[in-house]
């Protein structure tokens, strides 16, 4: 896959935009304790929802949660956040929008957070984030996962179109 994530940079014989980098120099790792306060930031930047201080803490060191950096030059640039749960411990309106086929036992990958910088959107990064979390949920170590849910705002038309090219409903 070659993609180039394109800057604001100018040539200066073509005034044109070129290439800051390419995905090759994209990483994905998971998130560690000192990210935190790297992490606490990009989410109030992304977000409209202050998390607590207590969230940011498990998400960094808890393994219950699928917490995946997008780091270009060792600078987060994405975050996927996720878990895994039954869907007996789901919220009750979450438990409502899933088909009714599916039993409390059901295993549901939950999308807490996916969020990328504003001067890198549009280039794939969202993309990968998510296939490396599905990709995840198919291998063969994971739990059976039966459904994957997450929430979007009704205002937020880019990630509602993302969403829904991904299939999701």
């Amino acid at each position: 896959m070659s993609h180039n994530i394109k800057g604001l940079v100018q040539d200066s014989s073509s005034k044109q935009c070129v290439p800051l980098c390419s995905l090759a120099d994209l990483k994905l790792r998971f998130l560690c304790p000192s990210d935190l306060p790297e992490v606490k930031t990009l989410c109030r930047q992304w977000f409209p929802i202050e998390y607590p201080d207590v969230w940011y803490e498990d998400i960094t060191t808890n393994p219950h949660f699928y917490a995946l950096a997008a780091t270009l030059h060792m600078q987060i640039i994405g975050l996927l956040v996720a878990e895994t749960k039954p869907l007996s411990k789901m919220n009750k309106e979450d438990q409502d929008i899933l088909p009714p086929s599916l039993t409390g036992q059901t295993q549901i990958g939950y999308i807490l957070t996916l969020g990328v910088s504003d001067s890198f959107r549009g280039h794939g990064i969202a993309s990968l984030l998510l296939d490396n979390y599905l990709g995840h949920l198919t291998a063969h170590e994971s739990p059976q996962v039966q459904a994957v849910l997450l929430h979007v705002l009704t205002t937020n038309q880019r990630a509602i179109t993302f969403y829904q090219r991904r299939n999701f409903v």
